[in-house]
């Protein structure tokens, strides 16, 4: 699974959030996308899984519209929303891309709630005393098969499973959301260190 595939469900996962009850999927998704709208930003830890095995493990920020900040061992990838740069510390290589390249867009948020649940069949059932919502593709153009959702009884995503056909069972925890404490432009811009090896694609 790549890298920005894998991303884009932790994406996913941050912003599936609210009172679930005993609402249809579409309510669901309704509260979703109201939920989002009151968030100008965030931060919060989070550890992912394959196949039981930790593979990440660092911090996310995100603050409208399109800003983005990954923070993992040796990786740093950050968005403002026009400029795209991947950072491999141990390589000590920076990768530049603009945003709206189509390969970079998967990162966006937006695109996220209100785009992809339209091409998914969503369910939502209880499972060891948690609400799950489940999202399934209706064709093969998404690189996974399901993506589970629990909620958490303060109505936050504490972990999604997705069963991904090239990677196998990818586990993403969440914790310690922090929301609306103004976070500065500058988080989400990055300077390439002295002597490190661009790659402009832009």
């Amino acid at each position: 699974m790549k890298l920005k595939i894998i991303i884009a469900c932790i994406v996913s996962v941050l912003f599936l959030n609210n009172s679930y009850g005993q609402d249809s999927a579409q309510d669901v998704l309704e509260k979703i996308q109201k939920k989002f709208n009151s968030i100008n930003d965030l931060t919060a830890n989070l550890t992912q899984s394959v196949n039981g095995n930790v593979n990440l493990k660092g911090m996310v920020y995100y603050k409208k519209e399109n800003n983005l900040r990954f923070e993992f061992k040796n990786i740093l990838l950050i968005s403002d929303g026009e400029t795209y740069w991947s950072y491999n510390q141990k390589d000590n290589k920076v990768v530049i891309s603009d945003y709206e390249n189509e390969g970079n867009k998967i990162l966006s948020i937006r695109q996220i709630i209100y785009e992809y649940p339209e091409d998914c069949e969503m369910t939502t059932y209880e499972l060891n005393n948690q609400t799950v919502l489940e999202l399934i593709p209706k064709d093969d153009t998404f690189q996974f098969k399901s993506i589970k959702l629990f909620i958490s009884k303060d109505y936050l995503i504490n972990e999604a499973i997705i069963d991904d056909p090239a990677a196998g069972e990818v586990e993403i925890k969440i914790s310690e959301y922090k929301l609306n404490n103004n976070l500065p432009e500058a988080l989400f811009i990055f300077t390439p260190p002295e002597g490190s090896e661009i790659i402009d694609l832009r």
